[in-house]
């Protein structure tokens, strides 16, 4: 019997590596949620079927609904030889943050993963005419390209959506 027992957890142990991503290393989009990134995409990504996805910008993304228009997007692109950490990027970026956002305020910064790939997590407010945003960008580098994940609601639906949010990163999943 210890041997039985010996063998299956062996088996279990071999066989959890293969299984990270969830669903998303099946193909298919997990029961409930949907994928928006295309196949041409270094990544898998996928949203509550109660998210409408939104294909017209050229950049991974979705939206609640009408009513309220929480979205999230999923960017990447190469980077520079300037930038070789995701400190170094982030420096590069938070002047044009600013710029945009004068009243940006941190409401947290964590390191954090993406599926399995280190990342960074930054929260902040900032408002823009005249509403209330709070934002949730994690960063992450992997093979010379930089995957920002952003998720911006109005401060007072932030919360509401949060764990569909962290669902879509529990499954999201790099293909390459």
């Amino acid at each position: 019997m210890k041997k039985i027992v010996s063998f299956i957890l062996a088996l279990m142990l071999i066989a959890l590596p293969l299984t990270s991503c969830g669903a998303a290393n099946t193909g298919e989009a997990p029961m409930g949620f949907v994928e928006i990134s295309d196949d041409g995409l270094s990544y898998n990504l996928y949203v509550p079927d109660e998210w409408t996805p939104d294909l017209s910008t050229g950049v991974t993304s979705a939206y609640f609904d009408g009513r309220d228009p929480s979205n999230i997007s999923m960017m990447a692109f190469e980077l520079d030889r300037t930038i070789t950490s995701l400190e170094d990027y982030w420096t590069s970026y938070e002047p044009d943050l600013k710029a945009i956002f004068p009243d940006l305020a941190y409401v947290d910064t964590a390191e954090a993963t993406l599926d399995g790939v280190p990342a960074m997590q930054y929260i902040y407010t900032a408002s823009m005419s005249g509403l209330s945003y709070k934002i949730m960008q994690l960063t992450a580098i992997r093979n010379n390209t930089i995957y920002i994940f952003t998720y911006t609601a109005t401060a007072d639906k932030y919360d509401a959506h949060i764990e569909d949010v962290i669902a879509m990163l529990d499954y999201f999943c790099f293909t390459e």
